[in-house]
């Protein structure tokens, strides 16, 4: 996996991320890691999305990414219990080409569950929001337990 370097504008960013999972972990959970997901230019100046990571490395989401992303619970803000997944699918079980897998994702999908406390979750429905790459105008802050395979660091 090619990694760039973490632009400059995105040191503020890169707080944001340790804030959360600072905030996360005084509530008595336990998180490790914490990604952010901003806008990025790929090539020929197409929107994407960009990926920086609580280790400060910086890359753009590709479906081989999302993919591996898929299986982890995530905390958007610290707050709130999200999964991901491809816009596309109807489900999270479908799988992108093997042709697509190192190909920019441009669009993702949040299923959210928000519930007043933990024993509400089953009483409550879950919220989906789609993100395309070319609307996104600030980063989305998401921690979780452990780095999903294959992420840097």
């Amino acid at each position: 996996m090619n990694v760039d370097p973490t632009p400059s504008n995105l040191t503020p960013v890169h707080d944001l991320i340790t804030e959360a999972i600072a905030s996360v972990e005084d509530s008595g959970t336990s998180c490790g890691y914490g990604i952010a997901i901003f806008p990025r230019t790929g090539r020929f100046e197409a929107p994407v999305f960009g990926v920086l990571t609580r280790g400060g490395e910086s890359t753009t989401l590709t479906y081989r990414m999302l993919r591996n992303l898929m299986g982890h619970q995530v905390l958007i803000s610290g707050k709130v219990l999200a999964t991901l997944h491809d816009a596309m699918a109807f489900s999270p079980s479908r799988v992108p080409p093997p042709a697509l897998l190192d190909q920019p994702a441009l669009h993702i999908a949040f299923k959210c569950f928000i519930s007043v406390g933990q024993g509400d979750m089953d009483q409550t429905m879950p919220l989906e929001s789609t993100v395309f790459a070319s609307e996104l105008d600030a980063p989305i802050v998401l921690v979780m337990e452990e780095r999903p395979q294959g992420w840097p660091r």
